[in-house]
């Protein structure tokens, strides 16, 4: 049989293909030795012994994975991405300990971002957002989930949510884009009330309407939204048709996660400090951990989630970079890497997080894993085996990259 391409004479090869989302072992990751994959029209056909599937198919193009893991793309399910300017300053003010309160008195912190991010033009926004979206691929990033938040309100989200669908279009990864009630601008001061009515009605509404999104979040915390308001503005997002997703419990516990147990969310991310009765509605209500390490270490964060616990409780976990002007890291394998020492879990496990759990986190059906029928998007690593994802870090692993069956980066 003639197809598009076979990756073949794999040393290892990690395919997730019947492991269901959760907790990650060697008996569920389905890995394969000396294997081979083909792929035909983006898709996956066909995997299994690279004796067997080179006899079985004629490719117009290979790759030899000789000595290679091969594994799914990776998924990176939170970032902010998309904005203007930067505050590389502040970074050093955070390291002399100013509080943020005090960075923020000074024209800091979120709204300097959202000044610059007003001003920008869309064009701008989109060529900056293809800019960070090659560097992504080039640590084997195949899924990217985009917030809005820096814009507002009407003109500058809608701008901003416009541009991350044009660079969509624009570039092989594929973007999930999610609209973000981030904080209450300042010049709603005292009227916050007012500020989420008009985010929902003429924010909201106008990028449901618009199709520019496919989730809406909240920041629930203190400083940002109350549970009170999160959940209305989440009722809101579900009666105009888009999916859930919360940032909770991230700076402190204020009954964030207590939202999952009568709203559909697909993903809470953060969860510092996670109440320890609400890991089990987790696992319950089938909500997926969204967990960022580089945020906590940009953040100097002394909290890290209850990570071995939500495993333990079979919670899916799943991994992003947070990229934001706060946290300015593209490399999903750096989560990947950081999540092994931080949160003592294993290879494997961080690898799951970033590839089956994190579909899972997306609502992904056919990304996340080695399987017939799944999209072809897979990473080629210049490492052995699973292993030495934490154990060689600081550096870029992947080799190749395929997006949709197409070779999109390959190391020079």
């Amino acid at each position: 049989m003639n197809v598009d391409l076979v990756i073949h004479s794999i040393r290892e090869l990690v395919t997730f293909a019947e492991a269901k989302p959760g907790k990650a072992t060697e008996e569920s990751a389905g890995i394969l030795y000396d294997a081979a994959v083909a792929v035909d029209k983006g898709v996956i056909i066909d995997y299994g012994p690279n004796d067997e599937i080179l006899r079985k198919y004629k490719a117009k193009r290979e790759i030899d994975a000789s000595g290679k893991l091969v594994t799914p793309g990776l998924i990176d399910t939170h970032t902010h991405m998309v904005f203007a300017g930067s505050r590389e300053d502040e970074f050093e003010y955070k390291i002399m300990g100013l509080p943020y309160e005090e960075i923020l008195s000074r024209g800091g912190g979120i709204y300097r971002t959202v000044e610059a991010t007003r001003k920008a033009s869309i064009e701008e926004l989109v060529t900056r957002a293809l800019d960070v979206l090659g560097e992504m691929i080039q640590y084997g990033a195949t899924v990217v989930e985009v917030k809005g938040g820096y814009g507002l309100d009407s003109e500058g989200e809608l701008k901003l949510m416009e541009a991350a669908k044009r660079a969509s279009a624009l570039t092989p990864v594929h973007l999930v884009l999610t609209m973000q009630a981030h904080v209450v601008p300042r010049e709603y001061k005292g009227r916050r009330r007012e500020y989420i009515d008009y985010y929902i009605n003429s924010i909201l509404a106008e990028a449901a309407k618009r199709k520019l999104a496919r989730y809406s979040d909240v920041f629930c915390d203190k400083g940002a939204f109350t549970p009170e308001e999160t959940r209305y503005i989440l009722e809101e997002s579900l009666r105009l048709g888009l999916r859930l997703r919360i940032h909770a419990d991230q700076l402190s516990y204020i009954g964030c996660s207590d939202l999952a147990r009568d709203l559909p969310i697909d993903a809470m991310d953060h969860l510092d400090y996670l109440p320890g009765e609400n890991i089990r509605l987790l696992a319950e209500k089938g909500v997926a951990a969204g967990l960022t390490p580089t945020s906590e270490m940009a953040m100097f964060s002394p909290r890290t989630p209850p990570v071995r616990e939500l495993i333990e409780n079979n919670v899916p976990i799943a991994l992003g970079t947070d990229y934001n002007p706060n946290n300015m890291t593209p490399n999903i394998q750096h989560a990947m890497d950081l999540a092994t020492y931080k949160y003592r879990i294993t290879p494997l496990e961080a690898l799951a997080a970033a590839t089956v759990n994190a579909a899972h986190s997306l609502r992904l059906e056919d990304r996340g894993r080695i399987a017939r029928g799944y999209r072809a998007d897979i990473v080629v690593w210049r490492v052995p085996n699973h292993r030495w994802i934490g154990y060689l870090w600081g550096v870029n692993k992947a080799e190749t990259v395929v997006i949709g069956g197409e070779k999109v980066w390959s190391k020079p």
